[in-house]
């Protein structure tokens, strides 16, 4: 996994794509819409291996199933 800008060139070198913000899951990234048309990632239908392992790292994580080893989540009583 790699964390960077992604230029459009090099968009076929990717297999999957997501995007992800501070109050919401990974969601995966389908397709680009580019000036050469669309760019469909192999995994355009479903959520590739990678972006699955995210979510569920996330959200085991935010759901208090797995151990949050940054201190993400706060119990507020």
């Amino acid at each position: 996994m790699v964390e960077g800008d992604v230029f459009i060139d090099q968009l076929d070198n990717l297999v999957e794509a997501g995007s992800c913000g501070t109050a919401a899951l990974i969601t995966p990234v389908g397709s680009i819409m580019t000036n050469k048309g669309k760019h469909l990632f192999p995994y355009h239908q479903e959520m590739g291996p990678i972006s699955k392992k995210l979510y569920d790292m996330l959200s085991g994580i935010q759901f208090g199933e797995l151990e949050d080893p940054n201190h993400w989540v706060t119990i507020i009583d």
